[in-house]
């Protein structure tokens, strides 16, 4: 992986189908690591990357449309800059991963606090059982 794109995310990364976002939500695993809720399945993907991840911000917790996108991409950015041991540990394993992350705080978070939370939830999804 060359310097440039090891921080990146790119579109292949991002989790779009709706067949494995209906798999993850039935029978994945759940953990919290406030703000975020994270559910993360081991299943395969159809692109050909260790991790797939997707974010979401209830409208009912924030009506407004330019606070919901802020927070996801507050999300999206402290994911991209924390991925690295994860996408190691399951290249390592050789298995592939589907993550959801629910941002279910009350109030607009700061990006330290987020990154603070992707740490924790970097943490364990490294350390989650296979």
């Amino acid at each position: 992986m060359s310097e440039s794109s090891k921080f990146s995310f790119p579109r292949a990364e991002h989790l779009k189908s709706k067949k494995l976002i209906e798999q993850l939500f039935e029978g994945g695993s759940k953990f919290k690591a406030r703000p975020l809720v994270v559910r993360y399945l081991e299943v395969a993907l159809p692109e050909a990357v260790p991790c797939q991840a997707m974010v979401s911000v209830s409208k009912r917790s924030f009506k407004r449309a330019v606070d919901r996108n802020r927070i996801k991409r507050l999300m999206r950015e402290s994911w991209r800059l924390q991925k690295q041991p994860v996408l190691h540990a399951l290249e390592a394993q050789q298995k592939q991963a589907a993550v959801v992350f629910i941002f279910v705080g009350k109030e607009m978070p700061t990006f330290e606090e987020m990154q603070k939370s992707m740490v924790t939830v970097v943490e364990q999804l490294t350390n989650a059982p296979s």
